[in-house]
């Protein structure tokens, strides 16, 4: 599947070229905007891989885009800045998922940060999910755990036993484990 690119700018000449060099390079140019409150608006509507914000837009400059987007981690962006303009990115200059690149840049410069940037964007949502997933699991755990050290205290179990009945319980009732440990600590706990 090909990256998904909104790009916006106050020059639609840019607009065009850009969207054109995007297309042939095998990217989706799924949306195009010269104010920066219409970027933001089509960027919430579409979803895209990546924004390509030139500083210069009408209504929103390219850097306060850059920033909700980033903030609201709606998707990587490469802002198109003139050297003057750096200055104004310093605060997103560590911010994984952003990228300025000084106006003229390379078509090969481009392509390379966009391959870069969407490749960067997808290992740290993978990585995310992976870190949900540990937290949910690690709670998910301590819930049993506490549910099994009442059943230990309050019945006399073995730890083996009070698992085994969690599990029994879970199985013959067709509820998930989590759903039985949270039911025994309701139980003992009121």
């Amino acid at each position: 599947m090909s990256t998904r690119v909104i790009i916006g700018s106050s020059n639609e000449k840019i607009i065009k070229q850009l969207s054109l060099f995007l297309l042939e390079n095998g990217l989706s140019v799924i949306g195009e905007a010269t104010s920066g409150h219409d970027l933001l608006r089509k960027v919430h509507t579409v979803y895209p891989d990546l924004a390509i914000v030139d500083y210069k837009l009408k209504g929103m400059n390219g850097h306060e885009l850059s920033e909700i987007i980033i903030g609201e981690r709606l998707c990587p962006v490469i802002a198109l800045i003139s050297h003057g303009e750096m200055e104004h990115f310093i605060n997103l200059s560590q911010e994984p998922t952003f990228v300025p690149l000084t106006k003229p840049c390379s078509k090969q410069m481009l392509m390379g940060t966009v391959d870069l940037l969407v490749k960067t964007s997808k290992s740290i949502e993978m990585l995310e999910k992976q870190l949900d997933h540990l937290k949910t699991k690690t709670n998910t755990d301590a819930i049993i755990e506490k549910a099994k050290q009442l059943l230990m205290e309050n019945m006399n179990l073995t730890e083996e036993e009070a698992h085994r009945r969690i599990q029994k319980q879970s199985m013959d009732k067709g509820i998930s484990k989590i759903k039985i440990a949270e039911a025994i600590i309701l139980m003992y706990e009121v």
